[in-house]
Protein backbone atom coordinates (compact mmCIF):
# COMPACT_ATOMS: atom_id res chain seq x y z
CA UNK A 1 0.00 0.00 0.00
CA UNK A 2 1.24 3.47 -0.86
CA UNK A 3 1.78 5.43 2.31
CA UNK A 4 -0.12 8.72 2.56
CA UNK A 5 1.72 11.95 1.90
CA UNK A 6 2.21 13.77 5.21
CA UNK A 7 2.43 17.51 5.77
CA UNK A 8 4.13 18.37 9.07
CA UNK A 9 2.97 21.84 10.15
CA UNK A 10 4.78 23.97 12.73
CA UNK A 11 3.98 27.46 14.01
CA UNK A 12 6.89 29.54 15.30
CA UNK A 13 7.60 32.93 16.77
CA UNK A 14 11.04 33.74 18.16
CA UNK A 15 12.13 30.10 18.42
CA UNK A 16 15.82 30.48 17.56
CA UNK A 17 16.79 28.43 20.60
CA UNK A 18 14.88 25.29 19.53
CA UNK A 19 14.13 25.51 15.81
CA UNK A 20 17.29 23.69 14.70
CA UNK A 21 16.49 20.80 17.05
CA UNK A 22 12.98 20.71 15.62
CA UNK A 23 14.27 20.57 12.05
CA UNK A 24 16.84 17.93 12.96
CA UNK A 25 14.12 15.75 14.47
CA UNK A 26 12.09 15.95 11.26
CA UNK A 27 15.20 15.10 9.25
CA UNK A 28 15.75 11.96 11.35
CA UNK A 29 12.20 10.59 10.97
CA UNK A 30 11.90 6.97 9.84
CA UNK A 31 8.86 7.79 7.68
CA UNK A 32 9.87 7.89 3.97
CA UNK A 33 11.22 11.35 3.26
CA UNK A 34 9.73 11.42 -0.23
CA UNK A 35 6.30 11.19 1.44
CA UNK A 36 6.94 14.16 3.74
CA UNK A 37 6.89 17.93 3.59
CA UNK A 38 7.36 20.60 6.25
CA UNK A 39 5.28 23.78 6.35
CA UNK A 40 6.40 26.41 8.87
CA UNK A 41 4.18 29.40 9.67
CA UNK A 42 6.11 32.25 11.27
CA UNK A 43 4.30 34.85 13.37
CA UNK A 44 6.62 37.78 12.76
CA UNK A 45 9.74 36.52 14.55
CA UNK A 46 12.26 39.21 15.43
CA UNK A 47 15.14 36.87 16.30
CA UNK A 48 17.14 34.50 14.04
CA UNK A 49 14.34 31.94 13.62
CA UNK A 50 13.72 32.70 9.93
CA UNK A 51 17.43 32.82 9.11
CA UNK A 52 18.02 29.44 10.74
CA UNK A 53 15.11 27.85 8.87
CA UNK A 54 16.26 29.20 5.51
CA UNK A 55 19.80 27.98 6.08
CA UNK A 56 18.76 24.48 7.10
CA UNK A 57 18.58 21.85 4.37
CA UNK A 58 16.38 18.79 4.84
CA UNK A 59 17.26 15.72 2.78
CA UNK A 60 14.43 15.18 0.25
CA UNK A 61 11.95 16.93 2.55
CA UNK A 62 10.80 20.25 1.08
CA UNK A 63 10.39 23.16 3.49
CA UNK A 64 7.76 25.81 2.85
CA UNK A 65 8.05 28.96 4.98
CA UNK A 66 4.99 31.18 5.36
CA UNK A 67 4.96 34.63 6.92
CA UNK A 68 1.71 35.37 8.76
CA UNK A 69 0.54 38.26 10.87
CA UNK A 70 1.04 38.35 14.62
CA UNK A 71 -2.70 37.90 15.33
CA UNK A 72 -2.53 34.40 16.77
CA UNK A 73 -1.39 30.80 16.58
CA UNK A 74 -4.68 29.58 15.08
CA UNK A 75 -4.09 31.87 12.08
CA UNK A 76 -0.64 30.34 11.63
CA UNK A 77 -1.96 26.80 11.81
CA UNK A 78 -4.68 27.56 9.27
CA UNK A 79 -2.24 29.22 6.89
CA UNK A 80 0.02 26.17 7.10
CA UNK A 81 -2.86 23.76 6.45
CA UNK A 82 -4.07 25.75 3.44
CA UNK A 83 -0.55 25.85 1.98
CA UNK A 84 0.11 22.16 2.61
CA UNK A 85 -0.60 19.36 0.14
CA UNK A 86 -0.64 16.22 2.29
CA UNK A 87 -3.49 13.77 2.74
CA UNK A 88 -2.41 13.71 6.38
CA UNK A 89 -1.75 16.81 8.48
CA UNK A 90 0.58 16.27 11.44
CA UNK A 91 0.89 19.14 13.88
CA UNK A 92 4.21 19.55 15.68
CA UNK A 93 5.30 22.08 18.28
CA UNK A 94 8.73 23.61 17.72
CA UNK A 95 9.61 22.90 21.36
CA UNK A 96 8.47 19.27 21.36
CA UNK A 97 11.05 16.49 21.60
CA UNK A 98 10.08 13.44 19.52
CA UNK A 99 11.56 10.06 18.62
CA UNK A 100 12.59 8.97 15.13
CA UNK A 101 9.44 6.92 14.62
CA UNK A 102 6.99 9.62 15.77
CA UNK A 103 5.53 10.35 12.32
CA UNK A 104 5.53 6.66 11.42
CA UNK A 105 3.59 5.69 14.56
CA UNK A 106 1.10 8.53 14.11
CA UNK A 107 0.32 7.55 10.52
CA UNK A 108 0.16 3.85 11.37
CA UNK A 109 -2.28 4.59 14.20
CA UNK A 110 -4.36 6.80 11.92
CA UNK A 111 -4.60 3.99 9.36
CA UNK A 112 -5.36 1.22 11.85
CA UNK A 113 -7.69 2.98 14.31
CA UNK A 114 -10.21 4.44 11.89
CA UNK A 115 -10.01 7.70 13.83
CA UNK A 116 -10.08 11.23 12.45
CA UNK A 117 -7.30 12.43 14.75
CA UNK A 118 -4.68 10.52 16.71
CA UNK A 119 -1.98 11.41 19.20
CA UNK A 120 -0.13 10.24 22.26
CA UNK A 121 1.25 11.29 25.59
CA UNK A 122 2.71 14.68 26.43
CA UNK A 123 5.56 13.72 28.75
CA UNK A 124 7.57 16.34 30.70
CA UNK A 125 11.32 16.85 30.76
CA UNK A 126 13.14 19.06 33.24
CA UNK A 127 16.47 20.63 34.07
CA UNK A 128 15.69 22.20 37.47
CA UNK A 129 13.85 21.15 40.62
CA UNK A 130 11.13 23.74 40.06
CA UNK A 131 10.60 22.62 36.46
CA UNK A 132 10.44 19.01 37.63
CA UNK A 133 7.78 19.90 40.20
CA UNK A 134 5.67 21.68 37.59
CA UNK A 135 6.10 18.76 35.17
CA UNK A 136 5.08 16.22 37.81
CA UNK A 137 2.03 18.30 38.76
CA UNK A 138 1.06 18.39 35.08
CA UNK A 139 1.17 14.60 34.83
CA UNK A 140 -0.61 13.60 38.06
CA UNK A 141 -4.38 12.98 38.51
CA UNK A 142 -4.55 15.51 41.36
CA UNK A 143 -3.26 18.13 38.94
CA UNK A 144 -5.04 17.27 35.69
CA UNK A 145 -7.83 14.81 36.48
CA UNK A 146 -8.28 12.05 33.90
CA UNK A 147 -6.50 13.72 30.96
CA UNK A 148 -4.98 10.62 29.38
CA UNK A 149 -2.61 12.54 27.12
CA UNK A 150 -1.06 13.94 30.34
CA UNK A 151 -1.20 10.79 32.49
CA UNK A 152 -0.53 8.02 30.00
CA UNK A 153 -2.43 4.76 30.26
CA UNK A 154 -4.06 2.31 27.90
CA UNK A 155 -4.65 3.20 24.29
CA UNK A 156 -8.22 4.03 23.32
CA UNK A 157 -10.69 6.64 22.16
CA UNK A 158 -10.54 9.93 24.08
CA UNK A 159 -11.87 13.50 24.04
CA UNK A 160 -8.57 15.14 23.06
CA UNK A 161 -4.90 14.43 22.35
CA UNK A 162 -1.69 16.46 22.35
CA UNK A 163 -0.91 18.15 19.00
CA UNK A 164 -2.61 15.64 16.69
CA UNK A 165 -2.32 13.84 13.38
CA UNK A 166 -5.38 14.35 11.15
CA UNK A 167 -6.79 13.21 7.86
CA UNK A 168 -6.99 16.30 5.68
CA UNK A 169 -10.63 15.61 4.93
CA UNK A 170 -11.42 16.36 8.58
CA UNK A 171 -10.72 20.05 7.97
CA UNK A 172 -12.85 19.99 4.83
CA UNK A 173 -15.71 18.60 6.91
CA UNK A 174 -15.61 20.66 10.11
CA UNK A 175 -13.50 23.67 9.14
CA UNK A 176 -10.10 24.93 10.28
CA UNK A 177 -8.89 26.09 13.69
CA UNK A 178 -11.03 28.79 15.27
CA UNK A 179 -9.49 32.23 14.64
CA UNK A 180 -12.26 34.28 16.21
CA UNK A 181 -12.22 33.11 19.83
CA UNK A 182 -9.54 34.17 22.35
CA UNK A 183 -8.21 30.65 22.86
CA UNK A 184 -4.76 29.17 23.13
CA UNK A 185 -6.02 25.58 23.48
CA UNK A 186 -7.31 25.71 19.93
CA UNK A 187 -6.57 22.00 19.62
CA UNK A 188 -9.20 21.08 22.22
CA UNK A 189 -11.81 23.25 20.49
CA UNK A 190 -11.08 21.56 17.16
CA UNK A 191 -11.30 18.13 18.80
CA UNK A 192 -14.63 19.10 20.32
CA UNK A 193 -15.97 19.86 16.84
CA UNK A 194 -14.64 16.51 15.58
CA UNK A 195 -16.61 14.69 18.28
CA UNK A 196 -19.74 16.75 17.67
CA UNK A 197 -19.56 15.81 13.98
CA UNK A 198 -19.49 12.12 14.87
CA UNK A 199 -15.75 11.72 14.46
CA UNK A 200 -13.29 9.78 16.63
CA UNK A 201 -10.08 10.73 18.42
CA UNK A 202 -7.63 7.99 19.35
CA UNK A 203 -4.89 7.97 21.97
CA UNK A 204 -1.96 5.59 21.35
CA UNK A 205 0.18 5.03 24.44
CA UNK A 206 3.19 4.21 22.23
CA UNK A 207 3.24 7.74 20.78
CA UNK A 208 5.17 10.12 23.01
CA UNK A 209 6.10 13.78 22.59
CA UNK A 210 8.32 15.20 25.31
CA UNK A 211 8.26 18.85 26.30
CA UNK A 212 9.83 21.24 28.82
CA UNK A 213 7.27 22.80 31.20
CA UNK A 214 7.50 26.38 32.41
CA UNK A 215 10.42 26.95 34.75
CA UNK A 216 8.77 29.33 37.23
CA UNK A 217 5.42 29.66 38.94
CA UNK A 218 4.58 33.04 37.42
CA UNK A 219 4.74 31.65 33.88
CA UNK A 220 2.87 28.54 34.99
CA UNK A 221 0.14 30.69 36.54
CA UNK A 222 -0.11 32.80 33.40
CA UNK A 223 -0.40 29.85 31.02
CA UNK A 224 -3.00 28.07 33.17
CA UNK A 225 -5.01 31.26 33.56
CA UNK A 226 -5.14 31.36 29.77
CA UNK A 227 -6.02 27.67 29.57
CA UNK A 228 -8.97 28.25 31.89
CA UNK A 229 -10.10 31.19 29.79
CA UNK A 230 -9.70 29.12 26.65
CA UNK A 231 -11.91 26.35 28.00
CA UNK A 232 -14.54 28.89 29.00
CA UNK A 233 -14.38 30.27 25.46
CA UNK A 234 -15.03 26.78 24.12
CA UNK A 235 -17.95 26.46 26.54
CA UNK A 236 -19.44 29.77 25.41
CA UNK A 237 -19.20 28.64 21.79
CA UNK A 238 -20.44 25.06 22.11
CA UNK A 239 -22.57 25.29 25.29
CA UNK A 240 -20.99 22.13 26.67
CA UNK A 241 -17.79 20.71 28.13
CA UNK A 242 -16.22 17.43 27.05
CA UNK A 243 -15.12 16.06 30.44
CA UNK A 244 -15.90 16.35 34.15
CA UNK A 245 -12.31 17.41 34.88
CA UNK A 246 -12.99 20.76 33.20
CA UNK A 247 -15.50 21.65 35.92
CA UNK A 248 -13.38 20.83 38.96
CA UNK A 249 -11.23 23.98 39.23
CA UNK A 250 -14.09 26.42 38.40
CA UNK A 251 -16.31 24.65 40.95
CA UNK A 252 -13.56 24.92 43.57
CA UNK A 253 -13.23 28.68 42.96
CA UNK A 254 -17.00 29.17 43.01
CA UNK A 255 -17.35 27.20 46.24
CA UNK A 256 -14.69 29.37 47.90
CA UNK A 257 -16.39 32.59 46.84
CA UNK A 258 -19.87 31.44 47.87
CA UNK A 259 -18.87 29.99 51.23
CA UNK A 260 -16.81 33.03 52.21
CA UNK A 261 -19.64 35.36 51.16
CA UNK A 262 -22.32 33.33 52.94
CA UNK A 263 -20.21 33.18 56.10
CA UNK A 264 -21.35 36.75 56.70
CA UNK A 265 -24.85 35.34 57.20
CA UNK A 266 -24.11 32.25 59.29
CA UNK A 267 -21.08 30.75 61.00
CA UNK A 268 -21.82 27.30 59.54
CA UNK A 269 -20.62 28.52 56.16
CA UNK A 270 -17.20 29.49 57.51
CA UNK A 271 -16.97 26.03 59.05
CA UNK A 272 -17.82 24.48 55.68
CA UNK A 273 -15.19 26.65 53.99
CA UNK A 274 -12.61 25.69 56.61
CA UNK A 275 -13.35 21.99 56.16
CA UNK A 276 -13.08 22.24 52.37
CA UNK A 277 -9.83 24.20 52.56
CA UNK A 278 -8.28 21.78 55.05
CA UNK A 279 -9.30 18.82 52.88
CA UNK A 280 -7.64 20.42 49.86
CA UNK A 281 -4.47 21.30 51.77
CA UNK A 282 -4.27 17.81 53.24
CA UNK A 283 -4.64 16.20 49.82
CA UNK A 284 -2.04 18.56 48.41
CA UNK A 285 0.35 17.73 51.22
CA UNK A 286 -0.11 13.96 50.85
CA UNK A 287 0.31 13.99 47.07
CA UNK A 288 3.32 16.32 47.22
CA UNK A 289 4.96 14.17 49.91
CA UNK A 290 4.33 10.99 47.92
CA UNK A 291 5.82 12.41 44.72
CA UNK A 292 8.86 13.83 46.52
CA UNK A 293 9.43 10.44 48.17
CA UNK A 294 8.95 8.52 44.90
CA UNK A 295 11.50 10.70 43.11
CA UNK A 296 13.83 10.74 46.15
CA UNK A 297 14.14 14.51 46.15
CA UNK A 298 13.05 16.28 49.32
CA UNK A 299 13.32 19.71 47.70
CA UNK A 300 10.41 18.74 45.44
CA UNK A 301 7.90 18.89 48.29
CA UNK A 302 7.59 22.69 48.71
CA UNK A 303 7.72 23.16 44.93
CA UNK A 304 4.92 20.66 44.38
CA UNK A 305 2.92 22.11 47.26
CA UNK A 306 2.92 25.43 45.37
CA UNK A 307 2.60 24.01 41.85
CA UNK A 308 -0.74 22.23 42.36
CA UNK A 309 -2.75 25.21 43.72
CA UNK A 310 -1.00 27.48 41.23
CA UNK A 311 -2.52 25.39 38.43
CA UNK A 312 -5.93 24.92 40.02
CA UNK A 313 -6.54 28.50 41.11
CA UNK A 314 -5.19 29.98 37.88
CA UNK A 315 -7.31 27.66 35.70
CA UNK A 316 -10.46 28.26 37.75
CA UNK A 317 -10.13 32.05 37.91
CA UNK A 318 -9.26 32.20 34.21
CA UNK A 319 -12.40 30.22 33.44
CA UNK A 320 -14.67 32.58 35.40
CA UNK A 321 -13.00 35.70 34.07
CA UNK A 322 -13.65 34.59 30.50
CA UNK A 323 -17.30 33.82 31.30
CA UNK A 324 -17.95 37.09 33.10
CA UNK A 325 -15.75 39.57 31.24
CA UNK A 326 -16.03 40.05 27.44
CA UNK A 327 -12.77 39.28 25.68
CA UNK A 328 -11.30 40.26 22.34
CA UNK A 329 -10.11 37.93 19.60
CA UNK A 330 -7.04 35.81 20.31
CA UNK A 331 -3.61 37.38 19.98
CA UNK A 332 -1.55 34.66 21.61
CA UNK A 333 1.64 33.09 20.30
CA UNK A 334 3.60 30.79 22.63
CA UNK A 335 6.63 32.32 24.31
Amino acid sequence: MTLPFVSVIVTVRNEEGVIQRCLSQIQSQSYPHDRLELVVADGQSVDRTIELIRNYSLDRIPIQLIQVGSAGRAQGLNAAIIASRGDVILRLDARAVICQDYVEKCVQTLLESGADNVGGQQRPLWTTCKQQAIGLALSHPFGVGDARFRLGGESGYVDTVYLGCFWRKVFDKIGLYDESAPVISEDSELNQRILQAGGKIYYNSEIVAHYYPRNNFFDQWRIYFRYGGARAGNFLKHKELTSWRQLVAPTFILANVLLISLSLLHSLFILAWTAMTLAYLLTNTLVSTSLAHTHRRLALFPMLWIAFPCMHIAWGTGFWKRLLVPSRAGTYWPN
